[in-house]
């Protein structure tokens, strides 16, 4: 059988010969254009094998549910494996910068979150990749919404309430999260600051973790995605007080947001998208793109999304991806200054 690549090859070859003869200039467009051909066919066939997903976050997580879920739909679609592999560590730098590293052949991507790509930069002063020089992003996949926890033996119902004991009590109401800077810790400064409390932080490894830490009463509150804790809000066994979104959730109509508990403009939530190492070929990136675009458009895969407490996004191009990436940088660098978190050196 004759390989994709010699078909392709066949092909420029022809492109060229076919224009011997004209002027220069035309000639030079022809051999671009022959290039061009070149690498969309050779690309055509991707993927031809099983493809190495990484989820920089502990399994169990949000943001690691939703990733499995979409790297089981493209495995359905490209008749080839997905291989989620959770790289944990350092506020998902671990698993970062293995996937910046990495051959750029579409066969390592990486499932970031704001975390990553947004509040790193400002969070380390030896951030170990560039958000945008190292990555060449994807699709953006959707939202993880927050929502503020508490433990029932806290005895607090409302956002008022926390905060009317946390002044009561300063330092002594604890709060978890997956480490210092990470997606639960952000939103936790943000409200510290705007209500002039203070409560005492208590990272642990994972999101996982943290919740079972309030869900056990070791930890008294917390900011967690929804798709994470849900479970536990049902049971009961996590008193929900305020979600971060600027909209109630479908998943918990009857929780009111942060902004109609007393602080208005407040909005927090992990986003979630796929990038790939930087030098991948345009082709593989748009094929991608595409994939998942068409995968947000099935109305299965959307309320899939939603009934795990996930935000579906709308099906865009890479670079709408790059754009939102370029402004959350900017968002989060201001809040993460306003807050007063000094970079780690």
């Amino acid at each position: 059988m004759i390989k994709t690549t010699e078909v392709s090859a066949r092909s420029a070859h022809r492109a060229v010969q076919a224009v011997t003869g004209v002027p220069a200039l035309l000639r030079c467009a022809a051999m671009v254009l022959a290039a061009l051909l070149v690498g969309t066919l050779a690309h055509a066939g991707y993927p031809e094998k099983p493809v190495r997903i990484v989820v920089p976050f502990a399994a169990g997580a949000g943001a690691d549910v939703a990733s499995r879920f979409m790297a089981g739909k493209l495995a359905q679609r490209w008749g080839q494996g997905t291989v989620v592999d959770n790289q944990v560590g350092a506020n998902s730098i671990i698993g970062a910068q293995q996937v910046a590293r990495a051959p750029a052949d579409g066969y390592t991507l990486l499932v970031p979150n704001d975390t990553t790509l947004a509040a790193n930069p400002a969070l380390y002063a030896k951030l170990p990749y560039d958000p945008l020089k190292d990555f060449a992003p994807i699709a953006l996949i959707g939202e993880t919404p927050f929502v503020l926890v508490a433990s029932p033996r806290l005895h607090v119902r409302s956002v008022k309430e926390l905060v009317d004991a946390a002044r009561a009590s300063p330092g002594e109401i604890n709060f978890s999260t997956s480490g210092v800077g990470s997606a639960q810790h952000l939103p936790m400064e943000i409200l510290m600051s705007s209500a002039g409390i203070r409560m005492l932080h208590v990272p642990y490894k994972g999101a996982a973790e943290a919740a079972t830490a309030v869900v056990g009463d070791q930890v008294q509150v917390m900011f967690a995605g929804v798709s994470a804790v849900l479970p536990f809000l049902r049971s009961g066994r996590l008193v929900p007080l305020a979600v971060g979104t600027s909209r109630r959730l479908a998943v918990l109509p009857q929780v009111p947001t942060m902004s109609e508990s007393g602080f208005p403009g407040f909005r927090y939530g992990a986003w979630l998208g796929f990038v790939a190492p930087a030098a991948t070929p345009a082709a593989i990136v748009d094929k991608i793109n595409s994939d998942i675009g068409e995968m947000l458009r099935q109305p299965e895969v959307r309320e899939k999304l939603l009934a795990m407490g996930f935000l579906p996004a709308e099906p865009a191009g890479p670079e709408v991806f790059r754009k939102h990436i370029e402004d959350e940088l900017a968002r989060y660098g201001k809040f993460i200054r306003a807050a007063g978190i000094e970079p780690s050196r």
